[in-house]
């Protein structure tokens, strides 16, 4: 009897034993399941917030060329200037080449351009060419191949790659006049500082690819050149902005401005590699404690999600900060001051200053990037310290730096004065650090200041003013801050 209850017993725990180890695995394949999916959701979210910001990166960047390339057209004399008018003595076009010359050599001193030049239909050129480009017309013919690049386009400018087969340069063409062409050139490895991967989601792949689904950059440079995989264009069919995701892989792509657009490209084992240590871990625990495995289960399951809540979060404040000065970046910053400028806050007045640092360019060219790049640490870091509590502060790009202000003082005089001063302050200690560190390359800056006046609407108005006081003081001799003499009106 006793050995028959036994086994009655020995059957009931094997029997409960088997059942409880069926349920808890079932709910944890169930609950691991279930992870997969926030997670892939939580990924998507945050890989599209990455890719996001790199377009950003590309159209600022972009922006910035075309920048050169539009302020060759504000001088009348540069724009009418034909090397083959024989009406027009040698002296005369001598010297109008020559300041066309020193133009084009201002307008990119602080940047890293292969080719900056205008050329002309007779194949005369200003400016300066790289070799490569050289070559591919050594026997003439430039001024033709580019206007019948732009005649193909039907428009006056053109962004091309893989010109006569050069992968490594990314070629900004735009028709100057009817018989002049402005060419703009950079090395296609450049764009390497504007797609920073974060660290959570190293694997994943980064493309610039344009209308063909051409390859123009890719941090697998073994691809560029390349198209894009015909499964991922497949995957993404029309869409330009948005995500998608097959069994195997997450595709994010965002359109930018002129037509070209980041991809990116995540493996779905990447994305849920923790869930899948997690399965493991349990199908062990299981085994040895089929009790508790599913309080385990849940509990590491939503671990997990609150890591994933924590990555996206790491994700979205990397997206709003600039990853070397840690200020705000671009997209950041145009929020905030815009959210301002939309609710005016009573009794206070609102400014922008933009800054701009003068021959920064010889930084990089004399010391190296790595230095550049200390000297934007260092320049973020004087700001912070020098301007309070009241301003806003973020890198807008390159070595340009805002400031947008709002200051609980309705008089606008006394603002303007407290700016002076501040500016003033960040100035003696400017020439104190860098400026007297990088005397040598006559390291200095220059600041453009507006206030919020009541008719305008949004922030972009603001930002012009600031930008033209800044450019004065530029063509004025560097080294210059310059005020608004506008009134504004304090809400």
């Amino acid at each position: 009897m006793d050995n028959e209850f036994k086994k009655i017993q020995l059957r009931t725990i094997l029997l409960f034993t088997t059942l409880i180890f069926v349920i808890t695995l079932y709910i944890s394949v169930l609950l691991t399941g279930r992870s997969n999916i926030l997670m892939r959701e939580n990924a998507a979210s945050l890989v599209s917030a990455s890719n996001r910001q790199m377009e950003l990166n590309i159209d600022s960047y972009l922006t910035k060329v075309k920048k050169a390339s539009a302020l060759l057209f504000s001088e009348s004399t540069f724009y009418s200037y034909d090397p083959s008018d024989e009406t027009v003595d040698a002296y005369t076009k001598l010297q109008t080449s020559n300041q066309i010359n020193d133009k084009i050599t201002d307008l990119g001193i602080l940047d890293n351009y292969a080719d900056f030049a205008l050329i002309y239909n007779n194949d005369d050129l200003i400016g300066s060419l790289s070799k490569v480009t050289k070559d591919m017309y050594a026997d003439g013919g430039m001024y033709d191949a580019f206007s019948s690049i732009l005649d193909q386009k039907g428009e006056n400018v053109a962004w091309v790659f893989g010109l006569n087969g050069d992968i490594e340069h990314i070629y900004y063409f735009e028709r100057y006049n009817d018989h002049s062409i402005i060419l703009i050139s950079f090395y296609s490895r450049e764009l390497q500082n504007v797609f920073q991967i974060p660290e959570q989601l190293n694997g994943m792949e980064v493309s610039l690819v344009n209308s063909d689904d051409l390859i123009l950059y890719s941090n697998d440079s073994g691809k560029i050149g390349t198209s894009l995989p015909q499964s991922t264009v497949s995957l993404l069919g029309d869409l330009k902005n948005g995500s998608v995701m097959s069994n195997t892989t997450l595709i994010t792509t965002d359109e930018c401005s002129n037509g070209w657009r980041v991809v990116c490209t995540v493996p779905a084992s990447l994305i849920i590699q923790d869930n899948n240590r997690f399965m493991e871990s349990t199908m062990l625990v299981i085994v040895v404690i089929v009790a508790v495995i599913l309080f385990f289960g849940i509990f590491v399951t939503r671990r997990l999600n609150v890591t994933a809540n924590n990555l996206v979060d790491s994700l979205q404040e990397e997206a709003q900060h600039d990853r070397m000065t840690g200020l705000y970046n671009k997209e950041e910053f145009h929020r905030i001051a815009g959210r301002f400028v939309e609710q005016r806050p009573a009794g206070r007045t609102m400014s922008f200053t933009i800054f701009d640092m003068d021959n920064f360019k010889s930084i990089n060219d004399n010391h190296g990037h790595l230095e550049g790049d200390d000297v934007l640490r260092r320049f973020a870091v004087l700001l912070s310290n020098t301007f309070g509590s009241e301003f806003t502060l973020g890198r807008l790009g390159g070595d340009e730096f805002g400031i947008f202000g709002c200051m609980d003082i309705p008089d606008e005089e006394s603002v303007r004065k407290e700016l002076s001063h501040y500016i003033e302050v960040f100035r003696d200690r400017f020439s104190d650090g860098l400026g007297r560190d990088f005397s040598a390359d006559t390291l200095s800056f220059c600041s453009g200041t507006t206030f919020v006046h009541a008719d305008d609407s949004n922030f972009d108005s603001v930002f012009s003013r600031a930008d033209a006081l800044l450019y004065k003081g530029k063509k004025n001799g560097k080294g210059q801050d310059n005020f608004d003499d506008r009134g504004s009106e304090t809400p």
